[in-house]
């Protein structure tokens, strides 16, 4: 039987002790603040290394979400894997067939209850890393093909309000998904979204935006933050009122204009 993310969320307070997860705050939302995993495939190095943290840390800063910006690493066959409702898949490069045994488990992790987001950090449309992904995309979930992900969706308004997808660079303007029944439990960026978040070793911004610039930065901060959001409930809210603090909060550092 397949439970929902948020069934998954509340069976992870016995990890708490391991540092997996952290403790929520007095505006919690009411689940365990949980971190982000980052999957491992051999032969496929971390273009992007420090933005999934900078992503989290900001999350938990600015947003009535509480978070842990310590990001475990995962293998596609690890059992870990399932102590973890959000994993993130960053690549900018081709990649070996996965074994039998990572396929069924990821699988087995996409079907009860995870939640998988993929980058491509490449900037090349059809890259590479692109054929490889959808490779496997078709033997974890054979016959589920990667569709548009629509305007309508609950990525595009679980934090804020967007008409569609940015990240460092535009290769197309919207995210790609597979759905298992009403679900979307694998959805996929072909614009390096997370390299509009890492971060150099001055604390600033480590690579450019482009065509847009700052804008189209800010844009992909708002796409990353409705990420988490999404990965960590399972009723995506509607109401504002976490929004409502985060756009304070942003506009008090300089990271939002209207």
């Amino acid at each position: 039987m397949s439970v929902s993310r948020r069934d998954l969320l509340s069976g992870l307070s016995a990890l708490a002790a391991a540092g997996l997860l952290a403790p929520r705050g007095a505006k919690a939302l009411g689940e365990p603040a949980v971190g982000a995993a980052r999957l491992l495939i051999p032969g496929l190095s971390n273009p992007r290394p420090g933005a999934i943290s900078a992503l989290l840390e900001e999350v938990g800063k600015n947003s009535s979400v509480v978070t842990t910006n310590k990001v475990a690493e995962v293998t596609p066959e690890s059992e870990a894997l399932f102590a973890h409702p959000f994993v993130v898949l960053i690549g900018d490069d081709g990649f070996p067939e996965l074994s039998d045994a990572a396929v069924a488990n990821l699988r087995l992790y996409v079907r009860e209850g995870g939640f998988l987001f993929i980058d491509d950090a490449s900037g090349v449309r059809d890259s590479t890393f692109d054929g490889c992904i959808r490779r496997e995309l078709s033997r974890i979930l054979p016959g589920v093909k990667l569709a548009r992900v629509g305007r309508e969706h609950a990525v595009y308004r679980s934090f804020f309000l967007m008409r569609g997808a940015v990240g460092r660079i535009m290769v197309q303007p919207y995210l790609e998904g597979l759905w298992v029944g009403d679900i979307t439990p694998v959805l996929y960026s072909a614009n390096d979204l997370m390299g509009a978040w890492m971060r150099g070793a001055d604390g600033g911004y480590a690579l450019e935006v482009v065509p847009g610039g700052e804008s189209q930065r800010t844009q992909a901060r708002r796409l990353g933050l409705n990420l988490v959001e999404f990965a960590l409930t399972s009723n995506y809210k509607r109401d504002a009122v976490h929004v409502r603090t985060l756009l304070d909060r942003m506009r008090q550092q300089g990271g939002y204009s209207e």
